[in-house]
């Protein structure tokens, strides 16, 4: 049996990786797993991000030298860098649990399939 996946394509790409025109059998898994992999690199930026703006308030800390603004500054910046890593845990656990809840694997994202006769 046969399985034709959704007629969804991206002209930009070439046929193997999901554009239009002969061969493009793969498009809708291509496009899943695009979107899958942007999803996963946007969260694993955003969590070393907020880990580095963690580290700069550390730093900050170390060197403030006994300045109480410099110090207030230092204890912003971890603050609102911890408020950042709970933000993406937490919308982490949001993207798998909307996935549990409907039955999709977010992190592999499969498109409807028509099956050929």
């Amino acid at each position: 049996m046969e399985k034709i996946y959704a007629q969804l394509c991206n002209p930009a790409l070439p046929p193997t990786l999901g554009g239009c025109g002969a061969g493009s059998t793969q498009g809708a898994k291509t496009i899943g797993n695009l979107i899958s992999g942007l999803v996963g690199v946007i969260f694993i930026l955003s969590f070393i991000l907020a880990f580095g703006y963690l580290l700069m308030g550390a730093i900050q800390w170390i060197t403030s030298g006994g300045d109480k603004g410099q110090l207030e500054g230092a204890r912003n910046k971890i603050t609102h860098a911890l408020i950042g890593l709970i933000i993406v845990g937490a919308s982490w656990a949001v993207f798998i649990l909307i996935g549990q809840f409907f039955g999709i694997a977010l992190p592999t994202i499969k498109f409807p399939t028509i099956t050929g006769q």
